[in-house]
């Protein structure tokens, strides 16, 4: 049986009438499950936060992103791998602090002052499970922390390429180790929001002990 050619169009309209209901539902599909995932990995940061993560359960996940542990074991296979989602998806701001095609070349303090001030907010907007991984990073398994440093270090190594081109433009001394500059940068960060958070401090205090460490660290590498 021919088909006519009064027909054909009429059945090419239905076959791109179903093609795009198949595609819509599969994009509304997709965003589903980006969604649940976005949601248990906020469940798990608040969970393991507040419970740490060897005290951190899948069911109290579960029940906190409100669907089963099914779900949760669908879109990460076991407890650790949701482990190291969780930390990942915490530092992923640290990919904001600085550009790989930022210039470094000029106003050196400046740009320390900025990083630092903006290191210390997104730590401080993190302080649990900063706490959490600082108590019990020697017991969590292996492949966690082997995970985790790598991610780390290779933020590290963008911060470290700043320090270069200051250095080659001369406002940094050669021979500085600036691995262990960004190392400093880092603790001194670290150790500055534990202390605050614990003890309080008004934001002009925090201000000045921001802007001490930045100064401290410009003074010791500058040429």
């Amino acid at each position: 049986m021919q088909v006519s050619a009064c027909t054909q169009p009429a059945m090419q309209v239905s076959t791109c009438m179903n093609e795009g209901v198949t595609s819509k539902r599969a994009r509304l599909q997709n965003g589903s499950v980006d969604q649940t995932r976005q949601r248990i990995l906020a469940a798990a940061h608040k969970v393991f936060s507040r419970d740490g993560f060897q005290g951190a359960t899948t069911r109290e996940i579960a029940c906190e992103a409100d669907v089963n542990e099914v779900t949760i074991f669908r879109h990460f296979h076991t407890r650790e791998e949701l482990l190291h989602s969780t930390l990942k998806h915490s530092c992923a701001s640290l990919d904001a602090l600085v550009q790989p095609d930022e210039n470094w070349r000029q106003d050196l303090f400046g740009r320390l002052e900025r990083y630092v001030r903006e290191l210390y907010a997104l730590v401080r907007g993190k302080e649990a499970i900063v706490r959490a991984f600082i108590g019990e990073a020697p017991i969590l398994p292996e492949s966690t922390r082997r995970t985790l440093q790598e991610f780390m270090l290779k933020r590290k190594a963008v911060f470290v390429a700043g320090l270069q081109q200051a250095q080659e433009a001369g406002l940094v001394r050669k021979g500085v180790d600036l691995s262990a500059g960004a190392d400093f940068i880092r603790d001194a960060v670290h150790s500055a929001m534990l202390r605050h958070t614990a003890y309080g401090d008004d934001a002009d205090s925090i201000a000045a002990h921001l802007k001490g460490i930045t100064d401290i660290f410009y003074q010791g590498i500058r040429a």
